[in-house]
């Protein structure tokens, strides 16, 4: 069962993300960074940062390698949680598709992005039928 917290909120938002990327490893590359990505967050989040590290730091010294590694510079810390929120991920070819309940899907579009995918976002309550095409 899931909890919703928010106002005005009465239904989710059934989104739709696709990503069409150039060629095939572009897509299969993002979804390996997505997967790496999202195990480092859920390291990070299950050991908090010691008291003696700066106040001021943003990212685990493991999260800040990873992503120097993968070469991401536009993602921040509020981005990284998204990739461990209640999603599905498919992957066909050139093409990914990420449906979610999630309004936040701002890291996956960066890294669509930033990978050369055309990336088109739209509400499966709105287009139903595109929703269905896209899996």
């Amino acid at each position: 069962m899931k909890i919703w917290n928010g106002y005005g909120s009465e239904h989710s938002m059934n989104l739709v993300l696709i990503g069409r990327f150039k060629r095939e490893q572009d897509a299969e590359k993002v979804e390996k960074d997505i997967d790496k990505l999202s195990a480092q967050v859920l390291k990070d989040e299950s050991y908090p940062n010691s008291f003696d590290e700066p106040e001021d730091q943003r990212f685990s010294d493991d999260m800040l390698s990873l992503m120097r590694s993968l070469k991401l510079n536009t993602l921040g810390p509020t981005d990284l949680g998204q990739l461990v929120s209640e999603h599905h991920l498919n992957r066909e070819g050139n093409r990914i598709t990420i449906t979610t309940d999630e309004a936040e899907v701002s890291a996956f579009v960066k890294l669509f992005i930033e990978a050369g995918a055309k990336v088109e976002v739209f509400s499966a309550h709105d287009y139903p039928s595109e929703s269905t095409d896209a899996d």
